[in-house]
């Protein structure tokens, strides 16, 4: 509406103000609700426990498994470099294999193998499995791998993994689960193999769909040894550099968006056991770190994951280098995360009353 002499009139200038400022106020609506969902569904994915932590019950048993932890990454540490790099890291990842065999007989179990051929050399995967009694289809993995990368003796990265891997089975040897639970050491993770049709874990969820199998949810152990209260220990890729602490004191649980509603039961579960402390996340695949472990090869086929870490180069500047040695590591924590995977395995395979 213009007046006589062509000029807006007030009342046109009000109303083109009034139009942009509700839009305005409407974007920013939707960019807020936008943020707290994501915020919400990303990272308040979490539960907490009630009652007294299983660890504070246990202190016999930590004060045994922090041995028992240090003397088996010691082995592993032992050993060198375990890969395919060369003949001589070749035969120590065939004995770091043989090692895990014997350590899982010894307790009781009868391990399954699964092997492939590559270029003249074969790799296994190993398997024992506790046979669910309830609903025996439906299947809970925790999983370590054990090969490293080339120059690295790998006793975080990932002698902590196996380490931690091999006391939850001699802990649950007796267990009977209403699911069934399998523990895997996986072989090929690292580079070369990395990301690619060779690793053992893509080999071996590829059988598992394959086969029609019902895994529920896998949970990898990688890199779980190394702690700091000091500030700027810990960094993250943005924005959850500005969410998640800059003190590497923590346990991390990184999930896929549809991992999330198994995260409520892992952390439940791990706060049953013990009171290290935790954050959990669910993330786009995309996200830096997001699949650096085993559980990216079943989410390229549609089962959830969830890696259990320190956050591993994040947080240590040892992380895949030959400096990756044990006196950097904390076994009294990892003696808590066996019991607090204690408490995860335990809320997985029970089933909902």
């Amino acid at each position: 509406m213009q007046n006589r002499q062509g000029i807006p009139s007030r009342f046109g200038q009000n109303t083109f103000l009034f139009s942009w400022t509700n839009a305005f106020i409407a974007l920013a609506l939707v960019v807020v609700s936008l943020f707290l969902f994501c915020y919400w569904y990303m990272v308040k994915c979490g539960e907490n426990a009630d009652g007294e932590p299983l660890e504070s019950r246990k202190s016999a048993e930590r004060i045994e498994l922090k041995k028992e932890l240090e003397a088996d990454v010691a082995y592993m540490q032992s050993l060198g470099p375990r890969n395919s790099v060369n003949r001589e890291t070749y035969a120590r990842l065939l004995e770091c294999e043989g090692w895990i065999r014997q350590r899982w007989q010894s307790q009781g179990y009868s391990v399954k193998h699964q092997t492939f051929r590559f270029e003249g050399r074969d790799y296994s995967n190993l398997e024992i499995e506790l046979p669910g009694r309830v609903s025996p289809s439906e299947i809970i993995i925790v999983s370590a791998q054990y090969d490293t990368l080339p120059d690295s003796p790998g006793a975080n990265n990932n002698g902590s993994g196996v380490a931690i891997l091999l006391s939850l089975s001699n802990l649950l040897r007796n267990d009977t689960p209403d699911r069934t639970l399998r523990l895997v050491n996986f072989v090929n993770e690292e580079d070369p193999f990395f990301d690619t049709e060779r690793m053992g874990s893509y080999i071996y969820a590829k059988t598992c769909r394959d086969n029609h199998e019902d895994i529920r949810v896998m949970l990898s152990l990688d890199a779980l040894g190394i702690y700091s209260d000091e500030p700027g220990s810990q960094t993250l890729p943005f924005p959850f550099s500005f969410i998640y602490p800059n003190r590497g004191n923590f346990l991390a649980f990184i999930g896929d968006l549809r991992s999330r509603k198994h995260m409520r039961h892992v952390t439940r579960g791990f706060r049953k056991g013990t009171s290290l402390p935790i954050e959990a996340g669910v993330v786009p695949t995309w996200v830096k770190g997001a699949t650096w472990s085993d559980h990216s090869s079943f989410w390229k086929f549609g089962y959830p994951g969830i890696m259990v870490t320190d956050t591993g180069a994040f947080r240590s500047p040892s992380h895949n280098t030959k400096d990756d040695t044990l006196e950097k590591m904390n076994f009294e924590a990892m003696a808590r995360i066996v019991l607090g995977m204690v408490g995860v395995i335990t809320e997985l395979t029970e089933k909902e009353k």
